[in-house]
């Protein structure tokens, strides 16, 4: 009866911007409850500004989770409807993955969601999952001790898998790393696009004030949000990323500040980075799922403008030797550039760093938690049985890509959308609908770019009102690939 169920208790934790958060006080949901904070520039300007960290939000960190946790904002459950946020792009809700690992376990009391407030800083959300990660497994030992049948079922007690998105698998490493009895009790940590060297988008995030592109009241109003947040700040670049030319080189806690973000945030971010290089931790029964071949930022360019420091993402990486030095052209001394491709939000050496059990599938960062091939793996993990390395995509960047404009679009303008990686339309479809009402999807038709130097196809899509829109890829052939963009009203 029991042959298809783990024993094992499961924690799902999601990634930044993935828990809902209210106002501690008053109930007031702050975050991923009401679209509007993100569609209209009135109701959503006294949302995000109270999103913005305080100075002692800021310091926050492990000892302060352990002694007296901050109280002002709550997170009180995970995403339920899809999300966006510009950069970051749109995030699926959690529901799948739940659902998924509630099938394989002996009763629901077993899985245990995570909601943590994604604004504060990793360590300081390590701590607090250590201490629930801990309750939630001593509950479903005695829920186990007290069933004959479930006992008769192996003589080992219960352990811990989780389930981890983004920022999630960051949150994991950090309990574990400070809670090494929890990591002995933990069979297996599965994430699922953790950028664990980080990622440049963070960057592009924290340098939105200098950006041309619209609607303005809303770019400005997330800038000066995630400059006081100490989450966005964890999520920044440790490896080589400011491409200068004739070399590369890791950003600085000045680099940040220049282009919009917190030198201090920054630095104590950098610390921690450099800690990891240094002396790695190895996560128990570490399984990560990698999204693979969609357009990646992974460097980054300085540019000037109007005397401001402009971040510009690049899609390519630079490769280092085993003596630490940038690999270079022979001939020209230049650093050699490789596309790594990605997930769309962390590029691929990110997100497998820390482990060689890997699965690659081809798939946007903020949908792959509702993405089949990934679930297919964590019910395969969780009951664990052996399953391929590869589902979808083979880390070369050789598959169907799916690219929307990373900061949205204005009502009233057209989206391009793009599609990467494959030779020809035929047999391909790509359509819109909108995420919040799930009405009927616009078929487009899909053209070679005139524009683009991959053969990459393109098609172009004006939405009818200001919304969050799905965009699916369909080839016939590979699951589908989907990505959420948002349209909101132009500026007043």
């Amino acid at each position: 009866m029991y042959d298809d169920r783990t024993r094992d208790a499961c924690v799902v934790v999601p990634g930044i911007m993935g828990s809902v958060l209210e106002d501690a006080a008053t109930g007031i949901p702050l975050w991923g409850a009401d679209l509007a904070m993100l569609t209209n520039s009135l109701a959503g300007e006294g949302f995000l500004r109270a999103l913005h960290a305080n100075a002692q939000e800021q310091a926050a960190d492990a000892d302060t989770a352990r002694r007296d946790p901050l109280t002002r904002i709550r997170a009180t459950a995970l995403l339920a409807t899809p999300w966006w946020l510009p950069v970051f792009g749109g995030f699926d809700p959690y529901n799948d993955v739940h659902g998924t690992l509630t099938g394989v376990v002996l009763a629901s009391d077993a899985v245990a969601s995570f909601p943590y407030d994604w604004r504060l800083a990793v360590s300081y959300n390590g701590a607090l999952l250590a201490r629930a990660a801990r309750a939630h497994l001593a509950q479903w030992r005695e829920q186990v001790a007290a069933r004959s049948e479930w006992r008769a079922a192996g003589e080992q007690r219960p352990r811990l898998l989780f389930a981890a998105h983004s920022m999630g698998g960051l949150v994991v490493r950090a309990a574990l790393e400070q809670d090494p009895e929890l990591a002995a009790e933990t069979r297996a940590v599965i994430t699922v696009g953790t950028p664990f060297l980080g990622s440049a988008k963070a960057i592009l995030a924290l340098n939105l004030l200098n950006t041309e592109a619209g609607p303005r009241w809303l770019l400005q109003r997330v800038q000066k949000m995630a400059a006081t947040l100490p989450g966005v700040h964890d999520l920044l670049p440790g490896y080589r990323c400011l491409d200068q030319g004739l070399d590369v080189e890791r950003l600085t806690a000045a680099d940040v500040a220049r282009f919009g973000g917190d030198p201090d945030l920054a630095a104590r971010s950098f610390r921690e980075l450099a800690c990891h290089r240094e002396k790695p931790f190895a996560m128990p029964g570490h399984r990560a799922i990698v999204g693979e071949a969609q357009p990646t930022v992974q460097t980054l360019e300085e540019q000037q403008s109007a005397g401001y420091a402009v971040a510009v993402g690049r899609h390519h990486a630079f490769d280092v030797g085993g003596d630490g030095e940038l690999l270079r052209d022979p001939a020209t001394g230049i650093p050699a550039r490789r596309n790594t491709y990605g997930d769309g939000t962390v590029h691929t050496p990110s997100a497998q760093a820390g482990t060689q059990a890997i699965t690659y599938v081809f798939g946007h960062h903020g949908t792959l938690m509702c993405h089949d091939e990934v679930l297919r793996q964590i019910r395969g993990i969780a009951l664990e049985r052996p399953l391929g390395a590869h589902l979808g995509g083979d880390s070369t960047g050789t598959g169907p890509g799916l690219e929307t404009p990373h900061l949205g679009g204005t009502f009233g303008e057209p989206l391009t959308l793009t599609v990467t990686g494959l030779a020809t339309p035929a047999g391909v479809s790509l359509s819109v609908r909108s995420a919040t009402t799930g009405s009927a999807g616009h078929p487009l038709t899909l053209r070679r770019d005139p524009g683009r130097t991959d053969g990459a196809l393109s098609a172009r899509f004006t939405a009818d009102a200001p919304d969050l829109f799905r965009v699916t890829l369909k080839t016939g052939i590979h699951p589908a690939i989907s990505q959420l963009v948002l349209v909101s009203p132009p500026d007043a």
